[in-house]
């Protein structure tokens, strides 16, 4: 019964989404620009980032690189895989609201096919029949009506994030977190919760050494975590960014 519970969720949530989706407002003339978070919460930005980075460095980057040394590369690879097939549904949502009826089919079909031929997701056999993944949030859907970034937010615990993106992080969890659908036991699922932290983390351990060698490290993940978020919100092409040049 637990199982089913994303399911009827979902399926509450399909009916009303295709009779209220909305288009998207993206148009490939638009201002880059405009996607760029601002920082008037500077200050208080850094030190929330000096804490992180001192809490990352203390327990997340050991255990990061522990995990990675200690796993081989194929069964890493295979517990990403699961833990992104578990947001295939969000996928499918988001897709719906922002009007991509493609990207939601093929949401559909690789949560439906990974989930089983490819034994919960460990396996990427949709891959197998080109049907590639279209990863949306709510982040994205908000961008595409229009809502801008909003002020640039450091996460304690967490990292880079605005306001707008941070809003689409409540409600997509908030709609659905898939590890607490797919288990009752609370140990299991924090387990499960610290795997997927670490594994996500281990996948960024070879950025580490960029990062330390930055100047204003700070300025440079927000520099990146726009570009991004940018990239993202348009699907990998984002509009071209030109000069102001008077001819």
């Amino acid at each position: 019964m637990n199982q089913m519970k994303p399911i009827i969720r979902l399926s509450l949530l399909v009916a009303v989404l295709l009779a209220t989706s909305a288009c998207t407002t993206l148009k490939s003339t638009d201002d880059p620009s405009l996607q760029s978070s601002s920082d008037p919460l500077s200050g208080l930005n850094r030190r929330i980032y000096a804490f992180n980075d001192a809490a990352d460095k203390a327990i997340l980057r050991p255990a990061a690189k522990a995990y990675d040394a200690a796993l081989p590369d194929p069964a890493q690879r295979s517990v990403g895989r699961f833990f992104s097939n578990l947001g295939e549904p969000l996928n499918i949502v988001n897709n719906l609201l922002q009007g991509k009826v493609d990207g939601a089919l093929s949401s559909t079909y690789r949560f439906a096919v990974n989930s089983t031929l490819g034994v919960f997701g460990l396996f990427d056999v949709a891959k197998t029949y080109e049907v590639e993944k279209k990863p949306e949030d709510f982040g994205q859907t908000l961008a595409s009506w229009g809502v801008k970034p909003g002020p640039y937010l450091m996460i304690p615990f967490w990292g880079p994030s605005s306001l707008r993106d941070s809003l689409g992080f409540a409600i997509d969890n908030g709609i659905y977190y898939p590890i607490n659908d797919i288990t009752d036991d609370n140990s299991v699922s924090l387990g499960l919760s610290v795997l997927n932290i670490i594994d996500t983390r281990a996948g960024l351990v070879g950025t580490d050494a960029i990062v330390d060698k930055q100047l204003d490290p700070y300025l440079f993940l927000k520099d990146a975590y726009d570009q991004n978020r940018l990239s993202a919100i348009y699907d990998g092409k984002p509009p071209e960014q030109f000069d102001d040049i008077d001819f």
